[in-house]
């Protein structure tokens, strides 16, 4: 296991090819990444630039609040990317393994942590709409059962 930081959400940046030296702090809240950069020339040194950082990162936690815990069913909802069905661990698949490829909706979720659930439906046997209207009962199914 990882042993916190003791500066979390600071990180030192030396790029000497760029003549870049200094702490990054970043914040991220509700989907927005506050961020600065504090360099050693600036501030005094490493010790003054890593205090300036410090401070700011307090006054930004102090204006932001502090981060709320997402459970694991809200976690699961959060949009990463645009996929072709608009709903979350619901994805047209065409597999190309055999010789004809095969084309159906599949659904995952993840019941527990660790552990990943697919569920799939042919798109020959129940038509495009079908099969997709069902991967995405499926998925709304296996995420209200999720644990945690």
């Amino acid at each position: 296991m990882n042993t916190p930081s003791a500066t979390p959400g600071i990180c030192r940046i030396d790029q000497p090819s760029h003549r870049t030296h200094g702490f990054f702090v970043r914040v991220a809240r509700k989907g927005k990444i506050h961020s600065a950069f504090f360099t050693d020339l600036k501030h005094g040194g490493k010790a003054g630039a890593l205090a300036a950082a410090q401070q700011h990162r307090q006054q930004l936690l102090a204006k932001l609040g502090l981060p709320q815990r997402m459970s694991r069913r809200d976690w699961a909802e959060i949009r990463r990317r645009k996929g072709s069905s608009n709903v979350v661990g619901v994805q047209k698949v065409i597999s190309r393994r055999g010789k004809r490829p095969l084309a159906y909706w599949m659904a995952t979720w993840s019941p527990e942590p660790y552990v990943v659930r697919r569920k799939s439906f042919s798109i020959k046997k129940f038509g495009t709409r079908e099969a997709k209207r069902r991967a995405v009962l499926a998925r709304r199914a296996g995420v209200r059962n999720m644990v945690g």
